[in-house]
């Protein structure tokens, strides 16, 4: 097992070595290389890293050359000591292309746009064996972890890409209903003079009635610490969204357990200020409640 992991590790390096090799060799010979203007790069993708067993926060920050502050903002978490494994981190906001220009090295590269060399060597495979070879006219993927980073002209020219990216990212924001066959008994608003945070739903089954994960997240709070909600569970789903499931009758995730979406949590209960078995659903966006029937998929 050894000796096959040996030899696929050795395999995917010839590859590498190869294209490098075939990079230089195109520069070298052919007198126009360094004239001609490169492609534009097609790929602007985020860089992600899936939590393993063992690892923390500050040990992610630290082998991408990150500050604890950059990933807990650019993934917008709650609470930094809560990371689940096989929860998926943002380890940029996306790409900008940089040609290199005559005398430029990785280090000058990397001070530019405010990232490490490890951030750069991670987003471009060839850099990691041939860092210090870098040719005029090569094209560098520069994974962006503050738009502060990057000039106002880069930034301008990634707007289209940015605001395409964040359609998706609306489009993929919709909630699954955590109770199947669900009848809303009381909606979001103003409710007995007071505000209702959320909607509450039923089912006949009742106490019986799985209570399942709107969307994949990270279990931030489960109990019942919280005043009125009874046994709680939270979820936090990155990006400043979070949803809430009360009055459970039994819960079944810890927090820092990640779930996918539509796992069940618990059970539908009556606990905490409830007159009967039902469950009390918020949303809430940078913990401000938001009525779930705008994500709650139709």
């Amino acid at each position: 097992m050894e000796f096959a992991q040996m030899s696929a590790d050795w395999g995917g390096k010839q590859q590498i070595m190869q294209d490098v090799a075939g990079q230089v060799l195109f520069q070298a010979f052919n007198p126009y290389a360094s004239l001609t203007k490169p492609a534009p790069a097609k790929r602007s993708d985020v860089m992600t890293y899936t939590v393993q067993r063992g690892d923390t926060l500050s040990g992610i920050a630290h082998r991408y050359g990150l500050s604890l502050k950059q990933l807990v903002e650019l993934n917008r978490l709650a609470n930094p000591n809560l990371v689940g494994i096989g929860m998926k981190l943002k380890l940029s906001q996306g790409d900008v292309t940089h040609t290199v220009r005559r005398g430029e090295t990785l280090d000058d590269i990397a001070r530019r746009y405010g990232v490490s060399k490890e951030l750069l060597q991670e987003r471009n495979p060839l850099l990691r064996l041939m860092s210090d070879n870098l040719y005029i006219g090569q094209t560098i993927q520069i994974p962006v972890t503050n738009p502060q980073s990057v000039t106002t002209k880069e930034w301008q020219k990634r707007r289209g890409a940015v605001q395409v990216a964040s359609r998706q990212s609306s489009r993929s924001r919709v909630l699954d209903w955590p109770v199947k066959q669900a009848t809303v008994t009381s909606g979001f608003g103003t409710r007995w003079g007071k505000m209702h945070k959320g909607i509450d739903m039923w089912n006949q089954d009742e106490g019986r009635t799985p209570i399942h994960a709107a969307k994949e997240g990270v279990v931030v709070e489960a109990g019942s610490g919280r005043s009125g909600y009874g046994y709680l569970v939270v979820l936090d789903h990155g990006e400043g969204l979070q949803t809430y499931y009360a009055h459970m009758r039994k819960i079944l995730v810890s927090p820092g357990q990640y779930v996918e979406r539509g796992e069940v949590l618990g059970y539908m209960g009556r606990t905490g200020d409830s007159t009967g078995y039902h469950l009390h659903f918020e949303v809430r966006q940078d913990d401000v409640p938001i009525n779930p029937l705008r994500y709650l998929s139709r």
